[in-house]
Formats: C-alpha cells, structure tokens, sequence
C-alpha cells in the first residue's frame, strides 16, 4: 500500500512513519525543509500546508491513504490567526488536495482535547461528550482543531473517506518539543513542585501510531476515535515519573481555591518569557479532569493501549537523556 503522511518529522509522525515501513508499506512524506530521522525508505515531497491544492493533489497522486498530521501546537491566544490557517484552513486545503489526488482514505489527526474537560474524576467523556464552545473561546490551539475535524466531517458527509482520530496526552521517545515532556522536565529538575488537583489520560506514541493505521484499515468514515490509555489524577502522574527519573521533588499539592492565583502568574509567566506551553487557560485545565474513554476505538478498531505508563515515560526519559534535552537537577 502507498500512503502519504504530512507531519512526518514531528513527534507523533516519526512513529507513525516508523511502524507503517515496518509493516512493509510504501510512504512519502509532506516535508518543510528537513527530512532527518526518516528512514531512508521513506520518498520525500517538499511542501506546505500553504502550497495550492493543485501541487498538493499532484503529490499525492497515487497514493491509497493520507494520514494529515502536520499542525502547529500553540496556546497561546496572540497565534488564533496562525492556528487556524495552519490547523484549520491547512486541513481544509489538505482535504480537497486528497480528492484531487484520488485518494481512497483519508485519516486526519486532531486532539482529545475537543472532546472537552469534566469538573470530576468520576466523568468519563467519549467521542458524543457534546462541544462545548466556552472552552474553544479560551483556547485557540482547541478551536482550531475543532474547525479542523468539521472540515473532515463536512468532507465525510460530501462522500470523501475521512476519519479523525483524537489522541490524548501522548509520552514516548521523539517527543523534540518536549510537549508532554515538560512535566518529565519539570518534575527531573524542580525542588518544590505544586501539584493541581486534576487529571488526564495519558497514553504511549507508539500505540497511538497504531490506531492512526488501524483507522484507515478498520475505521468508519466521518467518526472519531480517542486513542487513550490510562486515566489518572497529576498526582499519580507525577509519583510515576518520579520513579523512572529517580528524583522526588517536594511535592504542594494544591486546592481548588488555586485556580485563579495560578492562572493569574501564569498569565505573567506568559508575557514575561513568550511561552506558548504555559499559559493560563494551561494552568486552568489542570484543575480538571481529562478523563477519556477509548471503548468505540477499542471495539471498532479492533485497538487498545498496550503500553505501561510507566514503560511509556522510561522510554522517553531515556530519549531525553541521549539526546541532552533534559538535565536531571542534583
């Protein structure tokens, strides 16, 4: 099978691209300007997101599937503009390139994160959790995924094959950016670490490379999917990293009540250092819960998570260690 993968060199797409040669498949990746760390198997197509839909249906001419993963990952509101070029109106060009290539599938990647946040440990959301928009007014990086996956709906409803797969948090090796990363960083480096009340799922990159393939083979098109693994508290997130870094930091666990105090530095944080990574619609989340359930990827998909947290984190710290991106603190 040939198959066409934007996004290749990110962290996510580099394993993807990984399992699909292993499983024998013929892949050719939609590349910026860098193809480092892709097998030399792989065929290169230079490219963007911007480019018209007729060079892009032109490369990918051929091609079976199109697993669209290239997005730009930010929190911050000042990139909205940015966000939706990239994320939404990227996708939307990606899609009429697909049908004018003749691809027979497509599988476009987005986030859990539009499936949204629940206020208890007890409220386990899916794929029909219905949107909530207050959400997306707050974070621009959510709405432009959510413009994204209505563009893959729309497409589906028009007759073209789409599927989307949300991921949740993601931990694994190649993680560059160090976007879950940052709590590996955090928790290797800080002395005193506040811990907020709330939770997530977190699952492996290698499993999520995994149910991106198994939707394009078994999924339905113009349905989502969550790939997830285990639901926990950041406490409990913590204490696992803790263990496979070898370092405890002093651990505040926080009250609700902190909310706001927290958003609010973490509003000066923002201005005073550009982070996009630390934001205070960041901090307010961690104050919820992020708890998915993965039972429709599981019996539809024929997918589950197989991956140990911890397993998942040991094979990122190693990565972070060989290639220097983290230094433990004492």
């Amino acid at each position: 099978m040939r198959v066409f993968v934007t996004g290749a060199t990110g962290f996510i797409g580099g394993r993807l691209v990984e399992h699909l040669t292993c499983a024998g498949h013929e892949v050719t990746a939609l590349v910026r300007s860098e193809a480092s760390g892709l097998p030399d198997s792989v065929a290169i197509v230079r490219g963007r997101l911007e480019d018209d839909v007729d060079t892009l249906g032109r490369a990918m001419c051929g091609h079976d599937v199109l697993f669209h993963l290239a997005a730009c990952i930010s929190f911050d509101p000042r990139r909205l503009p940015e966000l939706l070029r990239v994320n939404a109106e990227g996708t939307d060009r990606v899609l009429a390139a697909a049908r004018r290539g003749s691809v027979s599938r497509t599988v476009v990647v987005s986030s859990a994160c539009t499936i949204g946040l629940a206020g208890r440990a007890d409220c386990v959301l899916d794929e029909e959790t219905p949107f909530d928009s207050r959400l997306a007014d707050r974070n621009p990086y959510l709405r432009s995924k959510h413009v994204c996956e209505q563009h893959a709906v729309t497409a589906a409803r028009a007759g073209q094959w789409v599927s989307i797969v949300n991921p949740t948090t993601v931990f694994g090796a190649g993680d560059r950016s160090l976007n879950s990363g940052t709590l590996v960083h955090k928790t290797a480096t800080s002395r005193v670490m506040p811990v907020p009340p709330g939770g997530s799922n977190v699952v492996d990159v290698d499993d999520v490379a995994a149910g991106i393939a198994a939707a394009a083979e078994r999924g339905r098109s113009g349905v989502r999917y969550i790939l997830g693994g285990d639901n926990l508290r950041f406490s409990q997130i913590v204490d696992r990293i803790a263990a496979v870094v070898g370092r405890r930091p002093r651990l505040i666990r926080l009250g609700s009540a902190m909310r706001l105090p927290m958003s609010a530095a973490a509003w000066v944080v923002q201005r005073l250092t550009g982070s996009d990574l630390i934001t205070p619609q960041i901090i307010a989340d961690t104050f919820a819960f992020k708890f998915y359930s993965s039972d429709r990827a599981r019996t539809e998909l024929g997918w589950e998570a197989r991956c140990d947290f911890g397993t998942s984190v040991s094979a990122a710290w190693d990565y972070y260690q060989r290639h220097g991106l983290i230094h433990k603190d004492g």
